[in-house]
């Protein structure tokens, strides 16, 4: 324990601080500080409680002490230091945060880590704001060290997306963990990082939890301009595996979010990705493409690359190039009935307009009526001219 010098010297900083009321917490000076951590070691409980209570209203003026207080001698001291560190961080969080969270228009400039570079990809909005305060709050820590060691942010972003993976898909003792957007937004907006490069099972991780109901209310509850669907185009940009990619292609066109077009177009250009996700990515322009992109679909008429065969509820047989799903994309943004270009799925009354598969035809014959007919109906009424 502390000598008695000492313990004098501390017991009189916490008689001189406790005669100010509590609602007006003197600010003590860093040695005053120092001889209250130095207290947390006292012979009496009431001295060591008392200390605890009278540096933890200091604050962060506290932590210089308190990291010094880790290495004394005595455990005591060492053993409150800690928890004290841990109450305070806590406490400045709650506080940044919630003066972040009163600021809606952010007219007092208040900000939180990570926020300056949040505003630069979903913008600074009162929605963009209440967002972010959702993710700071779900996880300030993750935040933090994002933001502040790009050493181990990878790391930490592969834990983090784990844990959320494993409580939803392999529960302890049973127990479903529902996820709120903010819980998801943090582990998206981290990976978001500049040139992070996570390993692909934490990709899949992350991506599996877009399909959770929280993730998709806020895609619905966005519409066109939402802050998280941003933060999810941002996101799906960053991806380079074909499979991934035909996911985020498929939950775009599921969910209408037009933040997955530049992914399509990206998609299609590129004569290395599979040919499904090329498809996937035409249905996509197709589904939800400007005039402009119905050029870039264009590009792809003569195009005879096999995507599949398939056969119909009327054990209709046929098979799917390439050109035909082109074909049907454009038949379907000019407003034509693609039963009177002899689709066979449309021809059998299957809404499958958006499968890649079941865009082709049962014979070659049909399928060059269909291309003659396009010819004919696009010299009549040409449509946007393709970019080169």
């Amino acid at each position: 324990m502390i000598s008695r010098r000492v313990k004098l010297a501390g017991i009189f900083v916490i008689a001189s601080v406790l005669g100010i009321g509590a609602d007006k917490p003197l600010e003590l000076n860093e040695l005053q500080i120092r001889e209250l951590v130095k207290q947390l070691g006292s012979d009496s409980f009431v001295s060591r409680e008392q200390a605890s209570e009278l540096i933890l209203r200091q604050g962060n003026r506290s932590m210089p002490a308190l990291e010094n207080g880790l290495t004394h001698p005595d455990y005591e001291v060492v053993r409150r230091s800690r928890i004290l560190i841990s109450l305070i961080s806590e406490s400045e969080k709650k506080t940044k945060l919630q003066a972040f969270l009163e600021d809606v228009d952010g007219s007092k400039n208040t900000a939180l880590p990570g926020w300056e570079r949040f505003e630069k990809l979903v913008g600074k909005s009162t929605s963009s704001r209440a967002l972010y305060g959702k993710i700071y709050k779900a996880d300030p820590s993750l935040m933090d060290e994002v933001e502040n060691d790009k050493n181990i942010s990878k790391a930490v972003i592969s834990e983090k997306a784990q844990w959320l993976h494993n409580s939803i898909f392999s529960p302890v003792a049973g127990k479903t963990i529902s996820l709120e957007i903010g819980d998801i937004g943090a582990v998206l907006f981290a990976a978001t990082m500049p040139n992070m490069e996570l390993p692909q099972e934490v990709v899949n991780n992350i991506t599996n939890l877009l399909y959770q109901p929280s993730a998709r209310d806020a895609i619905n509850a966005s519409k066109g301009t939402g802050p998280f669907r941003k933060l999810l185009g941002t996101w799906m940009l960053q991806q380079t595996d074909p499979n991934i990619i035909s996911q985020h292609l498929h939950l775009s066109q599921n969910m209408n979010m037009t933040e997955g077009l530049q992914l399509a177009r990206r998609a299609a250009s590129e004569k290395t990705m599979p040919v499904y996700t090329r498809t996937v990515a035409l249905t996509l322009l197709g589904k939800m493409g400007t005039a402009e992109d119905s050029g870039l679909l264009r590009n792809f008429l003569s195009d005879e690359t096999v995507v599949g065969n398939f056969q119909l509820p009327n054990q209709q047989k046929g098979s799917t190039q390439v050109r035909d799903v082109a074909l049907a994309m454009l038949v379907h943004m000019s407003g034509q009935s693609h039963k009177d270009y002899g689709f066979s799925f449309a021809r059998d009354n299957q809404a499958l307009f958006f499968n890649p598969y079941m865009l082709g035809f049962t014979t070659q014959e049909n399928r060059m009526v269909a291309l003659k007919k396009w010819d004919t109906y696009f010299t009549r009424k040409p449509m946007q001219k393709a970019k080169s």
